[in-house]
Parts: C-alpha cells; sequence; structure tokens
C-alpha cells in the first residue's frame, strides 16, 4: 500500500463518484438486474429488486475500493465488480452470519456459569 496522498484529503464523496466509485457501482448494479431478469423467484418484488440493486451498487463500489491498489487487467476488475454485484445478496448475508457468529463466540467467553449452585464443592 502507498502512504495517504495529503493532497487527496480534501475529496469529497461526490469527486470520489466521478473518479471511478460511479461506475463500479453502476457494473454491479448491472449484474444484479442481470441476475433479477435471469431469476424466476416468485417472491421478488420491485421493492426487493430496488433493494438487491441498491446493495449490489454499495458492494461494487467496496470491491472497486479494495481492488483500487491491486496490478491487474482492468478488464478482469471489470469481470470482479460484475460479479461481486450480481453475488451482491449472498455476500451480505454472509457478512451478517459472520458477525453474528462472531457476537455469540464473544458473549459466550463473557458469560462464565455461576459457581454458587448445587454443584459447587464445598
Amino acid at each position: 500500500m502507498k502512504p495517504i496522498d495529503e493532497s487527496n484529503h480534501a475529496l469529497n464523496f461526490w469527486e470520489q463518484l466521478r473518479g471511478g466509485g460511479f461506475t463500479a457501482a453502476v457494473i454491479g448494479m448491472a449484474g444484479m438486474v442481470a441476475k433479477i431478469l435471469l431469476s424466476t423467484d416468485p417472491n421478488m418484488t420491485w421493492g426487493k429488486a430496488v433493494r438487491h440493486t441498491l446493495a449490489a451498487g454499495i458492494v461494487a463500489w467496496l470491491v472497486n475500493e479494495g481492488l483500487r491498489e491491486v496490478q491487474m487487467a482492468e478488464g478482469l476488475k471489470t469481470a470482479c465488480l460484475g460479479i461481486s454485484g450480481a453475488t451482491a445478496t449472498h455476500i451480505v448475508d454472509f457478512v451478517i452470519e459472520w458477525v453474528k457468529a462472531r457476537g455469540q463466540s464473544e458473549l459466550v467467553k463473557i458469560k462464565k456459569p455461576n459457581s454458587r449452585g448445587k454443584n459447587r464443592k464445598k
């Protein structure tokens, strides 16, 4: 990773989107739209489709930020963005389940059994 460039600290959200983030989000959203169009899910509603498409755009933008420092062919980066957009709902579900499992394991560590019960040695 290269050091933080102090001259770029003034970039706001819109300038970052114009710098490539918007394109990444659109590619991810296109991947999700393709997945929705090919889907035969009877439970898909317009609202659900919009939520999935927006989630795909966010995930693709995050993947783009992660791949910004990686040296690879531009076509391969574009493919990664499209795939991440198409699988965005699975990625988000995985992350939520992982965080929940991690939280549960930490709770188990914190909650210790009470030693003042029937089984306490005298």
